[in-house]
């Protein structure tokens, strides 16, 4: 079997946003609960770890600081814009529901063309689904190594279908909890699931 990349994929902590929101661009802050998860995480997996990668939204650059508090070697980051979350313009910070009766028709539509939808105001999926896999190809280059991800839920959804050969509208077969671990094995022609919501 030829070379791999082994990719350590962190989703940030609960944020201060209201629960069940969607949640993409907004910066907002951590809610300062529910970090204490990624103990049992950091000692298997972890610490032996030393190049990090991250989104630049607050939330995950937080918990790239708790990680580095808790004893894991990182230095020098790499921070990363195509690790943000999707960015749902005029649906930011909406709940699902709302958003639903409100535009039932562009929420079929979201549902029924995913990679041709774009959120009003927002970005379109298929410029989101282009800058993960632009990602992955170059974190596939890196052929031999470890890398700790610290991103969004998103994002780590997509580069499991990306990297499992799914269809991107596939991405809520995944469950990804915040302050979860997902462990993927990267190799030239596709992916293996190491591990999910560690």
């Amino acid at each position: 079997m030829s070379q791999s990349v082994l990719l350590y994929l962190l989703r940030h902590g609960p944020t201060a946003a209201a629960p069940g929101c969607l949640l993409g661009s907004t910066d907002a802050p951590l809610s300062g609960s529910g970090l204490s998860r990624l103990h049992n995480v950091i000692e298997p997996h972890l610490r032996q770890v030393e190049c990090w990668q991250c989104s630049p939204l607050r939330r995950a650059r937080q918990t790239l600081a708790y990680l580095q508090e808790h004893g894991c070697r990182i230095s020098q980051p790499v921070y990363d814009p195509r690790l943000r979350e999707i960015v749902f313009g005029d649906w930011e910070l909406r709940h699902f529901a709302e958003i639903a009766a409100a535009d039932p028709a562009r929420v079929a539509a979201w549902q029924e063309q995913y990679l041709d939808f774009a959120f009003p105001g927002g970005e379109a999926v298929q410029a989101f689904v282009g800058r993960i896999h632009a990602k992955l190809a170059e974190l596939r280059s890196t052929s031999g190594s470890s890398i700790g991800i610290v991103t969004h839920g998103g994002v780590i959804r997509t580069m499991l279908c990306l990297a499992l050969g799914l269809p991107p509208s596939s991405y809520l077969l995944f469950d990804v909890q915040p302050a979860s671990l997902t462990i993927l094995e990267l190799f030239s022609d596709g992916g293996v699931l190491r591990g999910l919501n560690l």
